[in-house]
């Protein structure tokens, strides 16, 4: 499983603490500060627009971490302060909003006045010998973030929709009737299985198609309360056991939704457009993991990529 990804932004003068900072969460995460010369994991492209860049940079990374020190000096209410550059600021609100408040940390130098409008905003205040200590209280943070909040691309709502239109009715039926009945037999031994591409082809209707062609599978209808018509999956026995297969062709919404946010990144199918789409279906797994976990559903259930 891939690890989450962590930007570290800070001003030129404190690339020091940045390294520090990645030293620390290199273990546990893919880390990467925003002077990165590697092509492929560069956040800033040569002959890129800056702020085209920054904005995709907070659809790639799943958290954020900005460097705030000591670099300006301003006058405030008749005295000389220090503040962090306002680029590290802005940087800053952009990562926030894109994110969320528990996927960003301010991480700020003792000594820098701390402006007076970032409430909630995750403030660490650190020195030279609290720096270790402050960096792993990130860590943990970032550790037990969720991985369901919304954003520019639909992942976790169409995991929602998904369940609610489909997988629950699947779900109820098994649990009121002990099993199906599937060609005149009634199995109690059942299970769902949803297939998950590793990526999105241009045709996902196509593709699951021929994974429905390699398996050899039969429909089977059965209906369910709510639902003016009958509930379809594809079923095939194995051994004994019913197994209900199901293709999720919902995420041809992630690709819509990268289609037109990041237009080129989707027409080149860049680095950056794999690494997202990587990172949203990711989280519609992992949403429509909680959703079957909270239901009592997950060992009915199981997800499979291929």
């Amino acid at each position: 499983m891939m690890k989450k990804r962590i930007f570290i932004g800070s001003s030129s003068e404190e690339l020091g603490t940045a390294k520090i900072v990645k030293s620390i969460l290199d273990n546990d995460f893919e880390v990467i500060i925003w002077n990165e010369s590697v092509w492929d994991k560069s956040v800033f492209k040569i002959n890129n627009n800056f702020l085209s860049d920054l904005l995709t940079a907070t659809l790639k990374f799943d958290f954020g971490i900005l460097i705030g020190s000591p670099d300006d000096r301003l006058i405030y209410r008749g005295e000389e302060k220090l503040t962090a550059r306002d680029n590290i600021l802005f940087e800053l609100g952009l990562f926030t909003g894109r994110l969320g408040l528990e996927k960003c940390a301010f991480l700020i130098e003792e000594s820098v006045k701390v402006p007076s409008d970032l409430g909630g905003i995750n403030l660490v205040v650190f020195n030279n010998k609290t720096l270790a200590d402050k960096i792993d209280s990130i860590k943990e943070m970032f550790l037990h973030a969720t991985n369901i909040e919304l954003n520019f691309f639909p992942s976790s709502t169409l995991a929602y929709a998904y369940y609610e239109n489909f997988v629950k009715y699947v779900c109820e039926h098994y649990v009121q009737n002990n099993g199906f009945i599937y060609n005149n037999n009634n199995y109690s031994d059942c299970k769902l299985k949803i297939i998950v591409p590793y990526k999105l082809p241009n045709d996902l209707n196509l593709a699951f198609k021929k994974i429905q062609n390699d398996i050899g599978v039969d429909k089977l209808s059965f209906s369910s309360n709510g639902r003016p018509r009958n509930v379809h999956v594809d079923a095939k026995v194995e051994n004994g056991k019913l197994m209900l297969l199901d293709f999720p062709t919902t995420l041809t919404g992630i690709d819509y939704a990268i289609g037109n946010h990041l237009p080129n990144d989707f027409k080149n199918q860049t680095e950056d457009y794999n690494l997202i789409i990587e990172r949203e279906i990711n989280k519609f797994i992992d949403t429509l993991k909680k959703i079957l976990l909270k239901n009592g559903f997950d060992d009915f259930v199981e997800i499979v990529r291929s």
